[in-house]
């Protein structure tokens, strides 16, 4: 009896030690090193699942929350992590805002250090559809589908200063963020990935300083836009989530669940 109490004290660790290890292969949540800072990252799912990982990457100024109505279901399908970008909830503060090329570069350098298996479906929300689109441009053969949530657009910036010449500018700050600074200058982006384009149903909020004609004219070319990301593949489409204002991932979650689905089954034929 002794023997056995001995022999299950010396194993004990050793389980405990096997299960922390089989957790930490799968991922879950923790910090990962790249350089000198860490970002934080939420995965969860089977690493075998699917031939792809998911990654789903929020808009400016969002967390790993954002995705709560979204990722717990992914992750029953597939291997599924989200992140928080340098600045931001559980990362490492930043002296100061990054350009959407630093955005790229801190995630891009994220997935190797967490060591997620390529190739990536990414389901990009608001600023994130950019920053997918431009992970895109600059690493092509690691990305397998796209999926991009109210997504902004390269030409937003001209476009709204357009509408409202009295608002803001066009700067170099504009174009550090990603947006085309200069009027009337058209995105030349496109890819040849499937590319799934989901956009808002409901009009903007009626706040801040345009009026209900720009309001309405803003509305009109933000559908224009979504629409013309979603041309930007020969294997693109755009959905409409008829019950949802920007923040899609919560008032129809299911439907950037199907999305997701539906880019995993055009990867796997």
């Amino acid at each position: 009896m002794r023997r056995s109490a001995k022999l299950f004290s010396l194993l004990a660790p050793l389980a405990l030690s096997t299960i922390w290890l089989s957790t930490a292969a799968l991922g879950q949540q923790r910090l990962v090193s790249i350089g000198e800072r860490r970002l934080f990252i939420d995965c969860a799912g089977q690493v075998a699942a699917q031939p792809v990982t998911v990654i789903l990457i929020t808009g400016g100024g969002g967390t790993t929350k954002n995705w709560a109505k979204v990722q717990p279901e992914i992750a029953r399908f597939v291997r599924v992590c989200s992140y928080d970008a340098a600045g931001l909830g559980n990362s490492d503060k930043t002296a100061q805002r990054q350009s959407a090329v630093e955005m790229v570069e801190d995630l891009h350098a994220l997935l190797e250090a967490a060591d997620e298996k390529k190739p990536y479906i990414l389901a990009g929300h608001s600023m994130g559809g950019l920053y997918a689109r431009w992970f895109t441009t600059r690493y092509p053969s690691e990305v397998a589908g796209l999926l991009l949530v109210d997504s902004s657009h390269e030409e937003q910036a001209w476009r709204l200063h357009e509408i409202d010449p009295a608002g803001p500018g066009l700067s170099d700050a504009v174009a550090r963020g990603g947006f085309i600074a200069m009027q009337g200058e058209r995105s030349t982006w496109h890819t040849d990935v499937p590319l799934i384009v989901l956009g808002r149903g409901r009009p903007f909020p009626r706040t801040g300083q345009l009026t209900e004609a720009q309001f309405a004219a803003w509305d009109r070319i933000w559908q224009e836009m979504q629409q013309d990301l979603a041309r930007r593949s020969p294997k693109g489409q755009y959905r409409w989530a008829a019950n949802s204002g920007h923040m899609i991932p919560d008032d129809e979650p299911e439907l950037v669940i199907q999305a997701v689905r539906d880019l995993i089954d055009a990867k796997v034929r």
